[in-house]
């Protein structure tokens, strides 16, 4: 029976991955090794610990990027007569040596990479799932809320967000819609308003009819029934004490960056931003 030993300042599953492909390649049976996975190691007397179990036909293979750390284990691998194979370290001196940039000596980054990918895809399916209103329960979990009549950024915005980690529900306020429940229990201060000239968004809506193939006067574009919607908004926005940010003539990211500040201000952590 082979028992290898997996040591990371880490999970430890890149070493494990490597060990089991390596075993891969011969003709065992699962009773032949046994592969001891022992992550999280922080300092000297966590690897004594393992160091002490040894009887010296083991193996030791190790994802460890502190320097100090992996010589250390090495010595003792070597005094009680251990096989060990460190992974990391002649990887790390290399790229190094060719980048010419310090190690970081922090463990777990492709961990925290992946973390940061799957977080993103999250807030996006977020996003798409709750975009327009779709569905009120998003307004309890949601990172922020946008409110705002049609035209005025709302889903872009949530997008832009999301890539930046952030779960985001926007909600149109329609005059002839009633809003929901929820919307005056949750936090406000997670609630964002966004608004614009009567002008500006009947430039905009007149341009997505366009787009669209309709020609002729419609309601959505008229200028009264625009500036009763800006008004009914205003209404909503003020009675949930909001902050109100005008949207014309700012760049997504441009009211995106005010919005994170605002909700920085009102005391909302977002830790994952």
């Amino acid at each position: 029976m082979l028992n290898i030993y997996v040591l990371s300042d880490s999970l430890g599953n890149t070493a494990t991955d490597v060990v089991r492909a390596g075993l891969a390649q011969f003709d065992l049976d699962i009773n032949d090794y046994i592969i001891k996975k022992i992550p999280g190691i922080s300092n000297k007397d966590d690897i004594d610990e393992v160091i002490s179990e040894l009887t010296g036909g083991e193996i030791i293979v190790q994802t460890i990027v502190s320097e100090e750390l992996a010589n250390y284990t090495k010595e003792k691998a070597e005094e009680k007569g251990v096989t060990l194979i460190n992974i990391l370290t002649p990887l790390l001196k290399t790229l190094e040596n060719k980048l010419n940039k310090k190690i970081k000596n922090s463990p777990g980054e492709i961990r925290k990479l992946g973390e940061t990918y799957f977080r993103r895809v999250d807030a996006l399916e977020f996003a798409v799932r709750y975009d327009d209103g779709k569905d009120v329960n998003g307004l309890v979990e949601a990172d922020i809320v946008i409110l705002g009549v049609s035209r005025t950024s709302k889903t872009p915005l949530s997008l832009y967000l999301a890539n930046k980690n952030i779960k985001v529900m926007n909600l149109p306020l329609v005059p002839e819609i009633s809003l929901p429940k929820k919307l005056f229990e949750i936090d406000n201060r997670k609630i964002i308003g966004l608004t614009t000239s009567i002008e500006r968004l009947n430039e905009v809506r007149e341009e997505r009819m366009r787009s669209l193939g309709v020609v002729g006067d419609n309601s959505y574009t008229q200028e009264m029934r625009i500036f009763e919607e800006l008004e009914y908004a205003t209404e909503v926005m003020k009675r949930l004490s909001c902050p109100i940010i005008n949207v014309e003539n700012k760049a997504i990211e441009e009211t995106a960056e005010i919005i994170i500040e605002i909700i920085k201000e009102r005391g909302i952590n977002i830790t994952h931003i």
